[in-house]
């Protein structure tokens, strides 16, 4: 088996694979490098895609000892993939993009997530792009959960198209407390205004974020012992633990944030040890 004929087999093949981007190029190579020296016939052409942040790659041969060497490879490298960023080739895991599964690096990831900014001149940006002044907006409307809001400037509201914003974007509520109160209907302003005004320390993230018991910064739920919760301390200190861990980088994404006060005496529960052995047992 010539090398050059594996060269030629590679780059002739690497196109075939329908992919988002080149991170995941050299696996390819290094797949179909194994694919030839593990039997397939080079004269046949091997094709792949991605699919759920993985790289899919499905063959068949006669030869059922051909068929086990080929599925071990592909295997191989559809679990390499799902570590491996499909943008730049770093080190990465499937996350989720807008209801697509993707595999990215972190920053990769932080690139893709919106994010809402709001400037001293009251320019609003979403993905690093000025959307609209505040001081242009002429109506505002918000879902009943108050988790979605609506602006509308006289342009949008003569095309009946509007700027859409979502809770699970940093400074969301930020933006939602500095839209001026005339701009709602009278339901709807009081609503956030009781949201904004009954806010209670969460003693799990350290932030004045707990709403109907429920965290609008971390999304834990406060402790309650008729809930199943077990001991206060020990819920509590699961939580920060997971906070601390962040293993969806969830904190990463949010640590710009800045629609809720810092609590100045907040409490870290748990020590090095809790940790050591909470991360034992998760990983």
């Amino acid at each position: 088996m010539k090398q050059d004929d594996i060269n030629s087999f590679i780059e002739r093949n690497l196109k075939n694979f329908s992919v988002n981007s080149t991170g995941w190029n050299d696996l390819i190579r290094q797949m179909l490098f194994e694919l030839a020296v593990g039997g397939w016939n080079m004269k046949n052409d091997v094709f792949g895609k991605e699919k759920f942040g993985e790289l899919r790659c499905s063959l068949y041969s006669e030869n059922e000892e051909l068929n086990v060497t080929l599925k071990i490879i592909t295997d191989k490298y559809l679990k390499l993939s799902q570590k491996t960023c499909e943008i730049c080739g770093g080190e990465g895991k499937i996350r989720t993009i807008s209801s697509w599964q993707t595999t990215l690096c972190l920053s990769h990831f932080l690139d893709q997530k919106p994010m809402i900014e709001i400037d001293n001149d009251l320019n609003i940006s979403h993905n690093k792009k000025t959307v609209l002044n505040i001081q242009d907006i002429i109506k505002a409307e918000v879902e009943f959960d108050l988790q979605t809001l609506e602006l509308y400037t006289k342009a949008s509201l003569d095309s009946d198209e509007s700027f859409s914003f979502s809770s699970q974007n940093p400074n969301y509520y930020l933006l939602l407390k500095t839209i001026p109160d005339h701009l709602f209907s009278d339901d709807v302003r009081e609503n956030i205004s009781d949201l904004f005004r009954n806010l209670k320390d969460c003693e799990i993230c350290g932030y004045k974020a707990l709403h109907e018991n429920s965290c609008l910064r971390c999304y834990n739920e406060e402790w309650e012992d008729s809930k199943g919760h077990g001991e206060k301390s020990d819920y509590i200190k699961d939580c920060q633990m997971d906070i601390f861990i962040d293993e969806d980088d969830f904190e990463k994404y949010f640590k710009n944030d800045r629609s809720f006060e810092k609590v100045i005496d907040h409490q870290i529960l748990f020590t090095y040890n809790d940790l050591n052995e909470y991360e034992k047992l998760l990983f």
